[in-house]
């Protein structure tokens, strides 16, 4: 009898030890694949990352320019002249309009699969969605600028004077009368004081916003790659 309950006893914890044995198996390994998927996750990002750095360094630099260019303009309506040129070289540049696209592939997969959950750092995570939240301010702040461009500057440009995107702009009558006409219109030089303040406010001006993401950027590529 003895014999008999021992042996059952010990086939009992053969098979438990067994189940035990399959299912930590198992565990390691859904737990390696999802650390890979996590990994994976992360190269893309830093890819997205790296590109979206290069962008952001170029923008920034050309939304300067940009806040430089209007500047210029304004002197005009402050009084000051500077001929033709200057004028309608700053002026056109500051007329240009272009956005921000960062990479988004990586962040919308993640995102729309629910596997954020792969990457396991919890600052990481919150850091990438504390960029993204970035990248959207970025993108309403200048689909705002859109709007003030076409309220302000492309409409009543468009209606004053003939337009001549290419110079030079020699200092001829025809060029000091085009800008006489810009610079009697309020709403140029309100749509240029807007352009200015859109890309200079402190802390959620444009140029703060691009600031931060490439600070954003820098952080986030120094955990990813682990430096």
């Amino acid at each position: 009898m003895f014999d008999n309950w021992r042996r059952h006893l010990t086939e009992l914890v053969v098979v438990f030890v067994g189940v035990a044995l399959a299912f930590a198996v198992e565990n390691l390994r859904e737990d390696l694949n999802d650390q890979a998927v996590g990994e994976q996750y992360l190269q893309d990002f830093r890819a997205d990352l790296l590109a979206d750095r290069e962008l952001l360094q170029a923008h920034l630099e050309w939304r300067r320019n940009q806040g430089d260019a209007a500047r210029v303009v304004l002197e005009y309506f402050e009084g000051q002249d500077n001929g033709p040129q200057r004028f309608f070289e700053s002026y056109y540049f500051a007329l240009q309009s272009r956005n921000f696209s960062p990479n988004r592939n990586t962040m919308d997969e993640v995102l729309s699969s629910g596997s954020l959950r792969f990457i396991r750092d919890s600052d990481i995570r919150h850091r990438l969605l504390n960029l993204y939240v970035t990248y959207g301010e970025i993108r309403d702040t200048e689909v705002h600028m859109a709007r003030d461009f076409d309220i302000y500057l492309y409409d009543p440009t468009f209606s004053s004077i003939r337009i001549q995107l290419e110079g030079p702009w020699e200092d001829s009558e025809t060029n000091r009368d085009a800008v006489a006409a810009l610079v009697d219109d309020v709403r140029i030089e309100n749509g240029l004081r807007l352009l200015v303040g859109n890309l200079e406010f402190p802390e959620d001006g444009l140029i703060s916003l691009l600031e931060l993401a490439l600070v954003q950027i820098e952080e986030l590529l120094g955990l990813v790659s682990g430096d």
